[in-house]
């Protein structure tokens, strides 16, 4: 079995890692440039905790020189938990992997009167963090970190190899890079090489991002996390063995 990775530039080497102890071939293509956004980090001061949405606003905490260790951290999953807690962060909590499930988790873990939260996010945000919490008591307060680019064109060998069958499944985490890749597909004039191949959807958003496609068959991760992406993927070779 052959894969196409859809992260950022040095994003798919841990999955791939994995794929390939498994025996699957990958190979990486990013459809987002993610690029740092100027911040000033004085507004993390006073809060009472930071909201994190993905591994990428993370990393770009982790640039500021100085921020502290023990700023308490909502994340949204394990996978944007990880990078802080590498980095000696000591109080982060993860929710379940989507927008939904951390604001359950922040509305059940933290106290509405304890002071105001800082969401770090990404310039496009599929929920609003701020009206989702606002109804519990909570203050949001957001700041743009970085911006997730979509590229203009995917390599040429990339788009020949699609066009020739060279891959059996495509893997996507957000419904942006699902939008991207369908566009380009599209332009390239190879979108019917995808009723031939099958994506691996992070969720049942991204997996309906990629209904212009076409794909020959679109599954959906059991749950939205890297580690559920993972298991649809070895699930997909036992079917093929």
């Amino acid at each position: 079995m052959r894969i196409l990775l859809t992260r950022p530039a040095g994003q798919s080497e841990e999955l791939g890692a994995v794929l390939s102890a498994h025996g699957v071939e990958w190979l990486g293509e990013p459809l987002l440039r993610i690029v740092p956004a100027p911040w000033d980090p004085s507004v993390l001061t006073g809060r009472a905790a930071l909201l994190v949405t993905s591994a990428n606003a993370s990393r770009e905490l982790l640039r500021m020189p100085g921020v502290r260790r023990d700023l308490p951290v909502f994340a949204v999953g394990p996978a944007t938990a990880a990078p802080l807690q590498a980095a000696g962060f000591s109080d982060v909590d993860a929710a379940g992997g989507t927008a939904v499930s951390l604001i359950a988790h922040v509305r059940q873990h933290a106290d509405p009167q304890a002071g105001r939260l800082l969401h770090l996010s990404g310039f496009d945000v599929s929920l609003d963090l701020g009206t989702g919490l606002a109804p519990a008591g909570f203050t949001v307060d957001r700041v743009v970190v970085y911006r997730a680019v979509a590229v203009e064109r995917m390599n040429a060998g990339v788009m020949r190899e699609i066009g020739h069958d060279g891959f059996d499944a495509a893997m996507f985490l957000s419904a942006r890079t699902a939008a991207v890749f369908c566009s380009l597909v599209i332009a390239a004039g190879i979108v019917d090489a995808c009723g031939r191949m099958t994506a691996v959807a992070i969720s049942r958003k991204v997996a309906e991002a990629l209904r212009p496609a076409g794909f020959r068959q679109v599954v959906v991760a059991a749950s939205p996390s890297l580690d559920g992406v993972l298991d649809a993927i070895l699930r997909l070779t036992t079917q093929d063995a």
